[in-house]
């Protein structure tokens, strides 16, 4: 598993290790990257979850694709390693 979740390690991390960094969580709130992009004003920003609705995924790409300027899209995806 590799993701901001707290359960970071890598291809290099000891079986069953845990990466003490990690251990406690994240203590602060993380930023919101869509809402940043979305405060410049001139960039394309959606929101999209994967799994959910692959047709409005694709909707959201060609949308960015055909944007005239910086596009951005946040692209949420089921975990394996979590069941999901």
């Amino acid at each position: 598993v590799y993701a901001n979740t707290g359960g970071q390690s890598s291809k290099a991390t000891p079986k069953g290790a845990v990466a003490q960094f990690a251990a406690a969580g994240r203590r602060t709130n993380k930023k919101d990257l869509g809402r940043i992009m979305i405060g410049y004003g001139h960039i394309y920003v959606a929101s999209v979850s994967m799994g959910a609705n692959p047709a409005q995924m694709l909707k959201a790409l060609k949308e960015a694709e055909a944007y005239d300027g910086p596009s951005i899209v946040l692209a949420y995806s089921p975990c394996i390693n979590h069941g999901l």
